[in-house]
């Protein structure tokens, strides 16, 4: 769709919202005039207007929208102009609001949180980290309290806080809470883990604006939230696998994809590893081990790049996002990919946990009944939100024009020329005394540029996404006079760079970005630096041929060096056709990165889809066992039933030695009966019998309670532990066959219908063993009580 088309509709979409925006403004001569208590006394209003169904939320828009308004003039010093207002009303119906940086976009978020938080179900704020939380949550807190609402921070911000009983459950009870995605989905999987109702806090997830959306919802598509559980059993491969794969050669034994990421032997290569390994056949299926470690190895050497992916910390593979710049301590990879790369680093392996629970921030807000984004980028991203979950961005224009110059890229033959350029470029503004934000796409590029500055004498601070509370104060101060800061792209994020005085007469911050990076919106987000709020200022992108861009994605006879080597580097800097050239590979080079992302997002998506339809209904039956005290409706005898329909063998085969002996393993170990008065040969006769011996322990186990409240937590207990511990089995299983799938029938089936049609296959045999499981709890758990009374079930091994 052409710009021009694009622009006309943005524009009417924005001529219907200035009709509402018209509604809200002529309430505001009235509430002027208003007494506090006045003022504060419409929340009341709204809610009882809500509880007897007269107004709905849309109703009531106008109204609430224009209180809040006048509160936050009385509360906060700050009257929310109108392009905030229209952007309020785009988050309440739903969508995404593209707010550029600067436009206050902490204050638009109150007008639909207060709406939302009217209903009592819960209105959040959720950002990308734990200080932006924390610092909003603050500076709004006043308002929401004045207003009459509750408002809570979605933690404890201590390092390693244990939170006490009912803690959390209070801190989901009030009516607005800011928090972060992960501690949301994090909390979302606990939740779910909980064995009975005092261990559930979090209500139905209601309404959720995400602050930053297209960073949580599309750049972290891939790194899912996931609750390790207990140790899987240590593969001794990692390290012989590794000696094996040194031995290869690119293109005889394996090809590699790198834009795609993928790897796979060639058939020399399988014929290697047979002989390596003295095996007939790699692929046959007592080897699936060897060849989903092989497979690890090759991805974790050729695939992951130290320093970039991740770099190795006290002895420990720290993990970095590609797209933010940023480190991710204590996340690691899955399924034993994080332990090939300590191996490929020579570093001491760590164990390989199993994944107890897990879910994708994607998946996260969909189970919000209405959610919504901010960012200054959200449009970009658009065909995705429109895709995911049929979301429009509408962009709101800026209260001032934008002043900021972006001028074209400046070109160089080589990154060395390109450096000593921008070192000279931040030199020259230096001595204007005009302040710079030089940024860069790694750390180790920034500490670069940091050294090499202070080497020639120039102050400056150095931003490599370590500390986010240092990092913001540092951003803020970006706009002093002098002032030099060297960051990481991510660095600050969600700071305003407010300008000093006689810094717009010098032109305001100048933004001198090192290279393009893999996707054009962090592009915008990095010229957005510069410019607030109608503030003068510039942005330029410095590029070359070394650029990572160029050299992963990008595709031309322009890279082959030896024909560029014989001419001036500064007659080539000066052609317009070499510029045009490398401006082209450049921009092909980010486009392709750009598909390449939109297309491993879909497939992460894709393969999240089993997972999710069976979590859902695992956690849909979960809390049907928590809410169910009529054990009637449980049809215990008919579960037994098609347990023992299932396990035992056909009718010839059936013998007294067998049926005693599955007795003893599954309902009782104290069976001493005589079995003469059933015909063993008939199977229906011994699943009768069976299901009365199953319903005789269960009176036995009654009995012992001899308290029916009791008994009907135990019964709860014994289902919820059957549904848990296969189900932690079957989402690491999940989790395990992602990432060989791959490799199945040597790469003969397609890879997401293979993991489909096997998910569903595990996820029936995983039904059938969770019904086993129920019975055999039920029969031959032992219940005691601990020293406040309370009921312990000790389940068999």
């Amino acid at each position: 769709m052409s710009n021009n088309i694009q622009h006309i509709i943005n524009q009417k979409r924005i001529n219907r919202l200035k009709r509402t925006l018209k509604k809200i403004n002529q309430y505001q001569a009235e509430f002027e005039t208003l007494s506090d208590e006045a003022l504060q006394h419409k929340t009341a209003q709204f809610k009882q207007a809500l509880k007897d169904k007269t107004h709905t939320l849309d109703d009531l828009l106008p109204v609430a929208y224009a209180v809040v308004r006048e509160a936050s003039r009385r509360v906060l010093g700050m009257f929310p102009k109108d392009v905030q207002v229209l952007g309020a009303i785009v988050l309440h119906e739903g969508n995404m609001a593209e707010m550029q940086t600067g436009e206050g976009k902490t204050l638009t978020a109150t007008m639909p949180l207060y709406l939302n938080g009217l209903t009592g179900k819960g209105a959040y704020l959720i950002t990308t980290n734990d200080y932006l939380a924390k610092r909003d949550y603050l500076e709004m807190k006043p308002l929401f309290e004045w207003l009459g609402l509750t408002i809570a921070l979605g933690f404890v911000d201590i390092p390693d806080y244990e939170y006490e009983p009912d803690e959390k459950k209070e801190i989901y009870r009030h009516d607005i809470v800011y928090t972060t995605n992960g501690r949301l989905g994090f909390d979302y999987l606990i939740d779910n883990l909980a064995d009975g109702h005092e261990g559930k806090f979090l209500p139905p997830l209601y309404y959720g604006i995400i602050d930053e959306v297209d960073s949580i919802i599309l750049d972290s598509a891939q790194t899912p939230l996931v609750i390790s559980g207990a140790p899987r059993l240590q593969s001794n491969l990692f390290r012989i696998v590794k000696a094996f794969v040194e031995t290869l050669e690119k293109e005889t034994h394996f090809e590699v994809e790198t834009v795609k990421k993928e790897i796979w032997l060639t058939d020399a290569g399988i014929e290697k590893a047979n002989a390596y390994f003295g095996i007939p056949n790699l692929y046959d299926a007592d080897y699936f081990d060897l060849v989903r470690n092989i497979n690890l190895a090759l991805r974790a050497r050729y695939l992951f790049e130290a320093n970039m992916d991740y770099f190795v910390y006290n002895g420990e593979v720290v993990l970095i996002d590609r797209i933010t710049g940023r480190m991710m301590p204590g996340t690691k990879l899955q399924s034993g990919l994080h332990q090939a790369i300590e191996a490929k680093e020579e570093i001491e392996i760590s164990k390989d946990m199993s994944v107890m629970a897990t879910i994708t921030f994607q998946n996260l807000f969909k189970e919000f009944e209405q959610f919504a984004g901010m960012s200054a980028t959200s449009k970009l991203g658009e065909e995705e939100f429109l895709e995911l979950y049929s979301k429009i961005v509408v962009q709101i224009p800026t209260d001032r024009p934008i002043e900021r110059i972006d001028y074209p890229d400046r070109v160089f033959i080589n990154a060395l020329r390109k450096n000593e350029a921008i070192l000279a470029r931040v030199e020259a503004l230096h001595e204007m005394q005009r302040p710079v934000l030089l940024i860069t796409r790694t750390a180790e590029v920034a500490e670069y540029f940091s050294n090499a500055l202070f080497e020639k004498d120039i102050p400056n601070n150095l931003l490599i996404a370590q500390n986010v509370a240092k990092e913001a104060q540092m951003i803020a101060e970006a706009g002093h006079l002098n002032a030099v800061t060297v960051a990481t792209s991510m660095a600050g994020r969600g700071t305003d760079i407010k300008l000093e005085d006689g810094v717009k007469e010098l032109g305001g911050l100048a933004v001198i970005v090192t290279e393009h990076m893999e996707n054009s919106r962090v592009d915008r987000q990095l010229r957005g630096r510069s410019g607030r709020q109608g503030d003068p200022g510039s942005s330029q992108i410095y590029i070359s041929l070394d650029d990572y861009l160029v050299k992963r994605w990008g595709k031309s006879k322009l890279l082959e060096q030896s024909r560029l080597d014989e001419m001036s580097p500064d007659d080539l800097e000066q052609s317009k056709i070499f510029q045009r050239r490398v401006n082209k590979v450049v921009r092909n080079a980010q486009r392709v990165a750009e598909e390449q992302g939109m297309r491993a997002r879909e497939m992460a998506n894709e393969y999240e889809k089993s997972l999710s339809i069976q979590r859902n209904l695992i956690y849909q039956e979960r809390n049907r066992i928590l809410n169910l005290w009529n054990r009637t409706d449980l049809n215990l005898s008919d579960i037994a039933r098609d347990v023992f329909r299932h396990d035992l063998p056909k009718s010839s085969e059936l013998t007294e030695a067998y049926v005693v002996e599955y007795i003893y393993k599954h309902l009782s170990f104290q069976f001493k009966k005589d079995l003469s008065d059933i015909n063993i040969k008939r199977k229906k006769e011994v699943i009768e019998y069976l299901v009365a011996l199953f319903e005789e322990r269960l009176d036995h186990q009654q009995a012992k309670l001899n308290n029916d409240y009791l008994f009907t937590r135990f019964v709860q207990k014994a289902i919820l532990k059957a549904i848990d511990s296969n189900w932690m089995i079957q989402v690491d299983y999940l989790q395990q066959l992602k990432a060989s799938v791959n490799n199945r029938q040597h790469g003969q089936r397609n890879a997401i219908f293979e993991y489909h049609r096997v998910a569903l296959a595990s996820f029936d045999a995983m039904k059938l063993q969770i019904k086993a499981d129920i019975i055999q709890y039920l029969c031959q758990s032992v219940t005691t009580f601990d020293k406040k009374g309370k009921l312990v079930v000790h389940f068999p091994s």
